[in-house]
């Protein structure tokens, strides 16, 4: 092979030199003779075919020889993994051959566990007694067969203690000291009163329990049950104090601590439920002082009317007689001209401020009509938006809407009845004037 590679180059290194002296029978008998001599770019390839050649051959049997080293390996290892599969197999027939009823027991102790870790975990009792699950992952994995150890008599006598113990706590009212975080963020060491697993109180303040330890409810409930509060934690040493649990364990605090309040469904109605029950506000303040100063000046007017010979200025009834008094004509027109005069100044006095009372009245439940269309608007604007999937999103405009409208009835009903009442009062003050009026002019005349 490597003479006819030799030939092949000096051919073609022949053929690629100059011909021009020499003959073809020339070239023949050389080539026949092997006289003619390799050129060196021959020489340089010939060896760099022979030496690559040389190496692939020894890395081929370089990799022969590594797979077979690890086919003897992993023959190896898979014997004696079948010797240990069999060896572990004999031995766990063995042991539960040799648990027989324990194993009965250790499924019991293993349900207790589970049970005992989820209650003890929500439980307020483990405020008072912290860690109190602690060993119980050990427990579990005994008698799951995750170790090889068995759960002793001890684990189990501790077992029993703790759920023992969760049992009694359960109809104990305590005080204890505690880490408490509160509603700045801070933690502090305070005395807290436990009821069973109900209810946990510190300072007069209801308080929560979860992963983070106890700490302060982010929102108190009205007042009454924190009156009740304040009455436990105080008699907690001793004596009776009436005081209202949660027999659900949190759920009902939580919702009566998130149902508003009436500052909080006020303030659902934006700023037109606030204009609405500020004009309200100033317009019933109005109508009870008009209606005072009505009622005065009624009692006055009854009063003058039994002496009408003394007229007195200081009341309208007064005012009016007086004015008649003073007229010098004897003409029965010209002094019920006069009184009549006299009683249409005294009117707008009586009349004041009623019709704002009356638009009032007309405006709260526009007002408040005009608060729900704003508060539909923005429940469409948020149904737009992040679409219908979330009630939350809608809440906001939706309470506006209907807070707004009760805002506006709220403040339109009442002053109703105020401007009726006295509207009623200033018109019978007015019937009485013109009453007295007219006998006034019926005495001139039969004068």
């Amino acid at each position: 092979m490597k003479r006819l590679l030799s030939t092949v180059a000096l051919a073609a290194a022949f053929i690629a030199a100059p011909v021009q002296s020499q003959s073809v029978d020339q070239l023949l008998d050389q080539v026949k003779s092997g006289s003619f001599e390799k050129s060196k770019e021959a020489v340089a390839l010939e060896r760099r075919f022979s030496a690559a050649g040389a190496g692939k051959v020894n890395l081929l049997q370089q990799l022969r020889s590594q797979r077979a080293a690890l086919e003897a390996t992993s023959e190896a290892l898979e014997t004696q993994y079948a010797t240990n599969s069999e060896a572990l197999n004999a031995v766990r027939t063995e042991r539960e051959r040799s648990l027989g009823d324990l194993k009965e027991l250790f499924g019991a102790i293993q349900q207790v566990v589970g049970e005992a870790e989820a209650t003890f975990d929500s439980s307020i009792i483990s405020a008072q007694f912290p860690n109190r699950s602690a060993g119980f992952d050990a427990i579990s994995k005994k008698v799951s067969n995750q170790s090889n150890q068995l759960v002793t008599a001890s684990e189990i006598e501790s077992l029993w203690k703790a759920v023992f113990n969760e049992m009694v706590q359960q109809g104990k009212v305590s005080k204890f000291s505690t880490s408490v975080a509160t509603a700045a963020g801070d933690r502090e060491n305070q005395e807290v009163v436990r009821v069973g697993t109900f209810n946990l109180i510190g300072d007069g303040k209801f308080l929560t329990y979860g992963a983070g330890g106890v700490a302060d409810l982010p929102k108190q409930p009205d007042g009454r049950y924190l009156d009740q509060a304040k009455g436990l934690f105080n008699g907690a040493a001793g004596g009776t104090a009436s005081f209202a649990i949660d027999p659900t364990l949190g759920t009902l605090l939580e919702a009566a601590v998130e149902s508003p309040s009436l500052g909080d469904r006020i303030a659902q109605g934006g700023t037109v439920g606030y204009i609405i029950l500020g004009v309200g506000a100033f317009a019933a303040v109005i109508a009870i002082i008009k209606i005072l100063i009505l009622f005065g000046v009624s009692a006055a007017v009854r009063k003058q009317a039994q002496n009408p010979d003394s007229p007195s200025d200081k009341n309208p009834l007064g005012r009016v007689l007086k004015a008649a008094e003073d007229t010098k004509s004897t003409d029965s027109e010209a002094v019920e001209l006069r009184l009549s005069e006299a009683i249409m100044k005294e009117t707008p006095k009586l009349t004041s401020w009623l019709m704002f009372l009356k638009i009032v009245s007309v405006v709260a439940p526009l007002g408040g009509l005009l608060g729900t269309v704003l508060g539909m608007i923005t429940t469409f604007q948020s149904i737009t938006l992040f679409g219908a999937g979330d009630p939350k999103l809608m809440a906001g405009g939706i309470s506006e809407a209907l807070v707004t409208t009760v805002c506006g009835l709220v403040v339109a009903i009442p002053i109703v009845l105020l401007h009726t009442a006295a509207a009623s009062k200033a018109k019978r003050v007015e019937e009485i004037l013109e009453e007295q009026s007219a006998g006034m002019v019926a005495r001139k005349i039969e004068g």
